[in-house]
């Protein structure tokens, strides 16, 4: 038993070797993936902007209703199983659960406004040009 201690401890002790010939230099694994990437999985959601997002949709609902604005027929089948699914007391899983019966209707609601996030800044730019 002793023997296989020793190897094992000499194996650790020769690669330690390696990492301190040059102790200024870092290993960078990040390099390895795109930038968009690196940006994205430490990017929390501002709530400041959600409700942005909200004010925007009600407003570029109230415009496709009064005729102003015609809504993409995308932008209409998302918001509308977006809300069915919200009102439907068919769920993953059920809302009478404390937290997680909320859980997916909030992913529900994420996964709409990450599909119909470019239509609500289309509609942004043709209301500040209105």
């Amino acid at each position: 038993m002793a023997k296989i201690y020793n190897s094992s401890r000499k194996k650790v002790g020769s690669n330690l070797d390696q990492f301190n010939e040059n102790p200024d230099q870092a290993s960078d694994t990040s390099t390895a993936f795109p930038e968009e990437l690196r940006d994205t999985h430490h990017r929390r959601a501002d709530p400041r902007k959600i409700w942005y997002y909200l004010e925007l949709l009600f407003s570029m609902l109230a415009a496709a209703f009064n005729g102003k604005y015609p809504i993409p027929k995308k932008t209409a089948l998302v918001i509308t199983f977006a809300l069915l699914y919200l009102v439907s007391p068919i769920d993953i899983s059920p809302d009478f659960l404390p937290l997680i019966g909320f859980a997916d209707d909030v992913a529900v609601l994420a996964f709409a406004f990450s599909l119909i996030k470019d239509d609500l800044e289309k509609y942004r730019a043709w209301k500040t040009s209105y």
